[in-house]
């Protein structure tokens, strides 16, 4: 008797993590920092959030305390998440897929290009 098996493949392999900051911006809104990327935030709590027409690009700039308009940056074991569907449907850029870049520290601000 001869058997002939198929091989299990996942439809979706896991890459390898990353040592280097990473920032994924997620369909449903969420900002998601790795660890190595959360280091960039400095342990702050608030962010205001802007968008480069031009560039197409997100910037991040950390607050120490809540201001108008300012979102609530959530620490987790693994890094962090800034809950932003409105910021994103406000301008019109909510992305359909998940977008993963790495940041770009410019003075006050972090910078994603989207």
């Amino acid at each position: 008797m001869e058997f002939s098996f198929n091989l299990f493949k996942p439809h979706r392999e896991r890459k390898p993590k990353s040592s280097e900051p990473l920032v994924a911006i997620k369909p449903n809104g969420r900002i998601v920092f790795n660890s190595q990327a959360t280091e960039l935030l400095g342990n702050l709590t608030y962010c205001m959030l802007g968008y480069d027409t031009d560039n197409k690009a997100l910037g991040v700039l950390p607050l120490q305390t809540q201001e108008s308009n300012a979102f609530p940056i959530r620490y987790a074991s693994k890094g962090a998440y800034i809950g932003a569907k409105k910021f994103f449907r406000y301008f019109g850029i909510l992305p359909e897929r998940l977008i993963e870049e790495h940041p770009i520290k410019q003075g006050e601000y972090i910078g994603i290009r989207m």
